[in-house]
């Protein structure tokens, strides 16, 4: 049954309380327009265009219940919607990459069909001019790859820009994974030029809904980034993935912060997904497989409660009730989920890999990997949603001013508090003492520096000491996979012989023969290539994870934030009555938010060609199975290398990165404070209009109703 119509049509009350609001916003900005030279306005018709952006999209006839999936590449987010909406499928492709990931809708229709949207001309362009820019900034290092794309495969942009949507109809499942593949895998021979997707299943469970894949804000692809943004502004809902080997790292609370409107949302779920290979790393310090779930599932949860708690404590940005509603993350494993739809015996490589590390102590039941999976309670979940969608909506629908408002207030307060620190300084200071200052603070930036040195240097040292024992974990990976186990096939054969037909008592039969047909059966011994190339594609995600481990290792951002704040503390001379803690937390938490840890990519595609492009099926034969098994370790070996490249060249980038924001931090400390200085110097020259005006702005401030 659909949403009732009434939740989206505005009532009078709507009309009257939207309609005051609007009035209230422009009234405020029209009061405080003629102090537009004293501080910085513009972002109270920020907040106004942004209400009606949100209420014109919630307040129409086919507004749907958005249902966000977010995470980082690799957290799982495909593998969960497979498991969740298609029975386990791989409807959505796993291997993308931030260049290639685009945003996709499912949604329900009674025909089943794909909606491609491509770039834009302009998109196109802009794609274009940034790939032929010589930088190794990852939105240009993305755009030239994606050029490259489209040149390896030999694609005219042209007549795709043209078409600007396209349709295409599926009639199974299967169908929909091979047309999908091509538009959205990433090795899908359209899938540079894919904008984004929308899937329609026919599926009345889906009605009014519309759950979205998110590509995520780290995508280098700035168009398909606004397109995210723009969703996320308008999501009801949203499941966040975290994977658990790397459970709430650095850029997942990053992704969190940024990305995740937690004004709008009703509902959030944090999913602690791949939690099979959570407990693979812990399951060895544990007695049982039972004890190694507890364990760890108490484990990650203090974990979350303390990220979350510490986040919130230094980010005075942060919705206060995030830490509440990630209090309980819920486990799950769309691997074991998958593995409990099949018998042991039919396992791929990776499924039976999995399988003997849970069950190290011989006590893997079916109740065991279907409390691993715990996809029911997502279901559960799920289900409750579609049933909650119009409390949530209407609960939303009744919160649109209640929110702007909050915006509204919480803008001006901070403008109050700019107007009061200015007149303090103006008041109670004069130009030499300003003067004074800015010298002062450009020699306390030196004692930053070396501060600056010490903690950056010690991040440094953690880096090298995790990267050696990456390399280490790598090259027992090498070893672990470089073989290639047989296996044991049965052929069955048939064979014709004569056999004598006449009988005893039938004269008339004597000397006649027939024809009898024997089977038997003859096992031999086979090299399975498909087994090869998923050990392939899993050395490949094990390496991947032990290099990226290695880096959020070595960097506590709670650490690093409380280190920033003391070495402003310490060694800047700040008066108290102009010292703002939330400037300085701000300037911080910009530092920050510019520390992306490194993401690697390697391509397993061109690693599986060599394998494939010269074996298939099941390989029998001496010289023919030591030849696969020859070329089989040479690949492995060069994912290692690969790796260890992938490895040192991460280390190299990163460095060179830490050393940009060392330097950035305290040219910027020093830049806005000179910045802030020398305004107030300029306004020595007015003093008393200009105090006169900060104070007529507090004193309109103050009279505001909000």
């Amino acid at each position: 049954m659909g949403v009732e119509m009434d939740i989206f049509s505005k009532t009078k009350e709507d009309e009257i309380q939207f309609n005051e609001f609007l009035d209230k916003i422009d009234a405020v900005y029209e009061r405080l327009k003629k102090y537009e030279t004293q501080v910085d306005i513009s972002d109270l018709q920020t907040i106004k265009k942004s209400f009606l952006a949100k209420t014109e999209d919630f307040f129409r006839v086919d507004r749907k219940l958005n249902i966000g999936i977010i995470g980082r590449v690799k957290a799982g987010k495909s593998s969960f919607l497979n498991t969740l909406l298609f029975d386990g499928r791989n409807i959505l492709p796993n291997a993308v990459t931030p260049k290639t990931a685009t945003l996709t809708k499912i949604e329900f229709d009674e025909e089943n069909k794909l909606e491609i949207n491509y770039y834009t001309e302009g998109e196109w362009n802009s794609l274009k001019k940034k790939a032929q820019v010589q930088s190794e900034v990852k939105e240009f290092v993305a755009a030239k790859e994606v050029v490259k794309m489209t040149e390896e495969r030999k694609l005219d942009p042209t007549p795709f820009i043209k078409r600007g949507k396209e349709e295409i109809r599926y009639e199974s499942y299967e169908e929909l994974m091979g047309e999908l593949n091509e538009y959205i895998g990433e090795n899908g021979k359209y899938t540079p030029l894919v904008k984004d997707v929308t899937i329609f299943v026919n599926n009345p469970e889906l009605e009014d809904i519309s759950v979205v894949d998110t590509p995520g804000l780290f995508d280098p692809v700035l168009s398909r980034i606004d397109k995210t943004k723009q969703f996320m502004e308008l999501c009801d809902v949203v499941f966040f993935l975290s994977k658990s080997t790397g459970f709430l790292d650095k850029n997942d609370i990053d992704l969190m912060a940024a990305q995740l409107p937690q004004k709008g949302v009703k509902k959030l779920i944090l999913v602690c997904s791949r939690f099979d290979d959570g407990l693979r790393d812990t399951i060895w310090s544990n007695g049982s497989l039972e004890e190694a779930i507890t364990n760890t599932k108490e484990k990650l949860r203090k974990y979350a409660r303390k990220a979350f708690k510490e986040f919130s404590e230094q980010n005075y940005h942060l919705n206060e009730d995030l830490e509440e509603r990630c209090r309980h993350p819920v486990f799950v494993s769309s691997m074991a989920s998958n593995m409990l739809q099949k018998q042991l015996k039919d396992y791929t490589e990776q499924e039976k890999k999995v399988y003997n590390d849970l069950n190290v102590y011989n006590d893997l039941s079916e109740d065991k990997l279907k409390e691993i999976a715990n996809m029911e309670e997502v279901r559960d979940l799920f289900h409750q949603i579609i049933e909650d969608k119009e409390i949530m909506l209407e609960e939303k629908a009744a919160s649109f001013s209640k929110v702007a408002k909050e915006e509204l207030k919480d803008k001006l307060i901070r403008l109050r508090k700019i107007s009061e620190r200015r007149i303090i300084q103006l008041e109670k200071t004069d130009k030499e003492q300003i003067l004074a200052e800015k010298k002062a603070i450009s020699q306390q930036i030196n004692k930053v520096n070396s501060a600056l040195e010490e903690i950056f240097g010690e991040i440094n040292r953690k880096i090298d000491a995790n990267k050696a024992q990456a390399i280490r974990n790598l090259r027992t990976y090498n070893r672990d996979y470089l073989n290639i186990d047989e296996k044991e096939g049965v052929e069955k054969h048939y064979e014709v012989v004569k056999v004598p037909a006449g009988k005893w008592f039938a004269p008339w039969t004597w000397g006649k023969t027939k024809r009898e047909i024997y089977t038997y059966e003859e096992k031999y011994a086979y090299v399975d290539i498909l087994e090869a190339v998923e050990k392939v594609r899993s050395i490949v995600d094990d390496s991947i994870i032990c290099i990226e481990e290695a880096f959020n290792d070595s960097i506590n951002i709670s650490l690093l934030k409380h280190n920033l704040l003391n070495t402003i503390v310490a060694n800047l001379d700040i008066e108290a009555e102009n010292y703002d803690p939330d400037y300085y937390k701000c300037l911080v938490e910009q530092t920050i938010h510019k520390l992306k840890i490194p993401t690697i990519e390697i391509y397993t595609a061109p690693l599986e060609d060599k394998i494939t492009s010269q074996f298939t099926g099941e390989v029998v034969g001496h010289a023919n199975k030591a030849n696969i098994k020859a070329l089989y370790a040479k690949v492995i070996t060069e994912v290692f290398d690969i790796a260890y490249k992938n490895c040192e060249d991460a280390v190299t980038r990163f460095r060179f990165h830490l050393d940009e924001i060392k330097m950035g931090f305290s040219q910027n400390l020093l830049e806005d404070i000179n910045k802030e200085l020398s305004l107030i110097l300029k306004q020595y020259d007015n003093k008393e209009e200009e105090i006169s005006n900060y104070k007529g702005l507090v004193e309109e401030i103050n009279k505001l109703d909000v």
